[in-house]
């Protein structure tokens, strides 16, 4: 079996679980998560704000062999959560897709973005790195009421070579 990136959503409860949080999760040929992607916004000490509002906008990385739930959240794990497949592949070509994400993860998080629960979210962190590993997300997972901001293009600075 391959290892495969799976897009996934979490309906929020605290809005009757019609939005969603969307992450990115790197499962291995078993299905379970090796590395998860979250965004969202950050609380000043620089851990994860699970109840964003405001702050400012970030993108986090969960590696399932060393977790730290204050810095790092795990959605797909919850009963809730469904995700759909964007990649199957060799590990060695999951791992050159996940490098590209990360490189998507780092410039977000030195962004000074400011997070905004319609407009720059996880949804759009999800999105943004989706396409970083050049990877398309079904429109279907980014509607206006279920991910808002999943559509929205994150304004940060270009990749210098």
């Amino acid at each position: 079996m391959k290892h495969r990136i799976l897009f996934g959503s979490y309906p929020i409860p605290r809005f009757a679980g019609v939005p969603s949080h969307n992450f990115i999760v790197w499962v291995d040929p078993d299905g379970r998560p090796l590395y998860e992607i979250n965004g969202g916004a950050s609380n000043p000490d620089g851990t994860f704000n699970y109840f964003s509002i405001f702050g400012r906008l970030t993108a986090v990385e969960t590696d399932y062999a060393h977790r730290n739930l204050a810095y790092c959240p795990e959605f797909h794990t919850r009963p809730t959560s469904r995700t759909v497949l964007l990649l199957e592949a060799s590990h060695r070509e999951v791992a050159a897709r996940w490098a590209r994400g990360m490189r998507t993860v780092n410039r977000i998080a030195a962004s000074g973005l400011r997070y905004s629960f319609l407009t720059q979210n996880s949804n759009s962190v999800a999105s943004a790195v989706a396409r970083g590993m050049d990877l398309v997300v079904p429109r279907s997972s980014l509607g206006p009421l279920r991910a808002p901001g999943g559509r929205r293009r994150l304004a940060l600075e270009p990749m210098v070579a």
